[in-house]
């Protein structure tokens, strides 16, 4: 089983120890290797990436490592890939061509991820 870890307990994020295919179930640790939980991945999420824990609604804080890194610019549902295109930094105004490059270059339309 895949594994993914988070570092404070008010984390909405986990971070992914491995690639996920769609569908692998991913065991969701404590930094102390305890199992949290078992989701399934909704998304392909690369190695190191972040996966949602929970159903996360829009305009809500992302947590990571028990900071905010962020805003969900749309509903994420638990089990799915948490990253530019469903997330705006609140430090930094990515413009949107920057975005669109992140997103082509990660190749995350290809993969059947919904982005916009």
């Amino acid at each position: 089983m895949k594994k993914a870890i988070i570092k404070h307990p008010n984390d909405n994020v986990a971070t992914v120890l491995e690639n996920i295919d769609v569908n692998e179930k991913v065991q969701i640790l404590s930094e102390k290797t305890e199992v949290l939980d078992v989701i399934t991945a909704i998304d392909p999420i690369p190695f190191g990436n972040k996966i949602a824990i929970c159903n996360i609604e829009a305009d809500v804080e992302i947590i990571k490592c028990g900071y905010s890194i962020g805003k969900s610019s749309k509903q994420i549902e638990k089990g799915k890939l948490v990253h530019v295109h469903n997330v705006r930094s609140e430090r930094i105004n990515f413009p949107d061509v920057i975005i669109d490059e992140i997103i082509r270059q990660m190749g995350l339309k290809e993969k059947g991820i919904t982005v916009g």
